[in-house]
């Protein structure tokens, strides 16, 4: 009894029950984390154009509020330090709704509307993509394409005494760049030095082996199908 897989050629030589469970052979290769850890990072969610607008249209919103409050609010008067002064607070102030100067014409309240508007969706846009660079692992495997592997003539692992030899080599694998491992430890081992490129093996097993190495290593690639794990009835022993 054990995690035996239903493949045609042993078929010619033993008889199996049913599948117990499904089964599949896939690939593992290790990931590269593309997340960018710099301190410049608050810089990338918005592209240099957009902050270099928006810096722009801040200012811009500001001296147009001064424009239409300044000959009849006290708050936007002054000496020109000062007035300067003001069209640059006023403006960025809203960023965090902080803008405390009174404005009393009307058009300056619907400016004030329309740029407040625009500043939350900004700040929205802002916070959300900031976060998910932050937050969310950019963890991208090495390779995705078997054929790539192929071309480039890589080195693959493989679990030792399985059918994975003769499905390698249908997949154009030339012998010589296919290697046997005992474990999940081996398999480790090999990836992290560089040994292999990628490990082929069956999903149940590739599962276990990713429970232990989950943030070195992912699967990826397509899926082959076996008629999974069976039992062996008894030997058909030929003629």
């Amino acid at each position: 009894m054990g995690d035996i897989t239903i493949i045609a050629n042993r078929s010619l030589y033993v008889d199996f029950t049913l599948p117990y469970t499904e089964s599949g052979v896939s690939m593992v290769v290790p990931v590269k984390d593309k997340r960018n850890k710099g301190a410049w990072t608050f810089l990338e969610p918005l592209t240099t154009d957009l902050w270099l607008a928006s810096g722009a249209f801040f200012i811009f919103t500001g001296f147009v509020v001064w424009f239409l409050e300044h000959r009849i609010n006290d708050e936007f008067r002054g000496n020109a330090s000062n007035q300067l002064g003001t069209i640059f607070y006023f403006a960025f102030s809203t960023l965090v709704f902080a803008h405390r100067e009174k404005v009393e014409s009307n058009l300056s309240r619907v400016v004030v509307i329309i740029w407040v508007f625009v500043v939350l969706v900004l700040q929205s846009s802002y916070t959300a993509s900031l976060s998910s660079k932050l937050t969310v692992e950019q963890l991208q495997p090495t390779v995705t394409d078997i054929r790539e592997l192929v071309k480039n003539g890589d080195t693959v692992g493989y679990l030792d005494d399985s059918f994975m030899p003769s499905l390698l080599k249908r997949l154009n694998f030339n012998e010589s760049k296919m290697i046997a491992y005992q474990s999940p430890e081996d398999y480790n081992n090999a990836l992290s030095n560089g040994t292999v490129a990628a490990i082929f093996d069956e999903i149940p097993y590739l599962k276990v082996f990713l429970s232990q190495y989950c943030n070195k290593y992912t699967m990826t690639g397509p899926t082959y199908k076996t008629d999974g794990f069976g039992f062996v009835s008894h030997l058909s022993l030929p003629l």
